[in-house]
């Protein structure tokens, strides 16, 4: 009878363990989430271009990249260009990883980018930038995850850009450096601000420059990973002034040289550019479900859209 109940001690404590890690699982928070509380950190210091927090948020990425397994574009992850605008940087460095399909050599290219810098310490104030960027950062890196086993049709460029915050200054060296011909860029598929749907709502802007990309993602906040969160098509009409999206972040570099881009961000909010766009103000529901519709996104673009000059 002892050994019964000793077994039986044992059953009923092996079960509580299971619950309790069934519990801790669905706790944990997502790989993106881990993502944005890194770097937007006290320690990355606000991620300032030339700044030591800048050198730890790339080293971050950098590890994050090589563990997924992508390769360079060229000889190194980071691609340096010159800044003659900034006391405090005379050089500015973005990373770019590379994903090239088997199926055509020569097929074009998709870039996904976001911009890892933010606008640093002023007034011995932090500036965390959790929304702006990290967030767009996270979710490239959590759509190289998931298309890095999948036989895409473009190969896939993962750009995270330097000085963003100092005048699009990585994203407009990318596009002049040439490294990868604009003629052969498909698209720019650009994050910025994508954590803080405060609404609810994750806005794609450059389908009004380019229709094809609407018909291609209509449906896609169908699928029920994503369907949590509203999409909607705005902010990219010139007549909107000052809520026309397109000269507003890196996809701009693109759009200036003929190339198509779709932006995805939210709209501004309380903490935009303020120390107070923190970790913390992140809901973790709306963001996951950001995630899942740009993976979605990022794979239905790659699938379907081809760029016509």
């Amino acid at each position: 009878i002892m050994r019964k109940q000793h077994s039986l001690s044992i059953i009923l404590s092996l079960a509580a363990l299971l619950v309790s890690a069934n519990a801790l699982a669905q706790s944990k928070p997502s790989q993106a989430m881990q993502d944005v509380k890194y770097l937007a950190s006290e320690a990355m210091q606000g991620r300032e271009i030339g700044s030591t927090g800048n050198a730890l948020a790339r080293e971050y990425i950098i590890k994050r990249i090589t563990d997924l397994g992508l390769k360079p574009c060229g000889d190194n992850y980071v691609h340096e260009f010159k800044v003659n605008t900034l006391k405090q940087a005379n050089v500015g460095k973005n990373i770019l990883a590379c994903q090239y399909t088997k199926e055509n050599p020569a097929a074009k290219y998709l870039v996904v980018s976001a911009h890892y810098d933010h606008v640093g310490v002023n007034n011995n104030k932090i500036y965390f930038g959790a929304d702006d960027n990290a967030s767009g950062v996270a979710g490239v890196l959590a759509v190289a995850q998931s298309m890095k086993d999948t036989a895409t049709k473009h190969h896939i460029v993962y750009a995270f850009f330097d000085g963003e915050e100092r005048g699009l200054l990585g994203a407009h060296a990318f596009v002049k450096q040439d490294m990868i011909p604009r003629k052969d860029i498909a698209a720019n598929l650009n994050f910025d601000m994508i954590a803080r749907g405060d609404k609810n709502e994750l806005f794609i802007s450059g389908a009004h420059h380019n229709p094809a990309f609407k018909s291609i993602l209509d449906n896609v906040n169908n699928n029920k990973a994503a369907n949590s969160i509203q999409v909607l098509f705005d902010h990219d009409r010139p007549e909107q002034g000052s809520n026309d999206w397109t000269p507003q972040s890196d996809h701009y570099a693109f759009f200036k040289v003929g190339i198509p881009h779709l932006y995805f961000g939210v709209e501004d909010h309380a903490d935009y550019h303020k120390p107070t766009d923190t970790f913390e103000k992140i809901n973790p529901q709306f963001f996951d479900a950001c995630i899942e519709f740009l993976k979605l996104a990022v794979k239905r673009v790659d699938q379907q859209f081809t760029r016509k000059n």
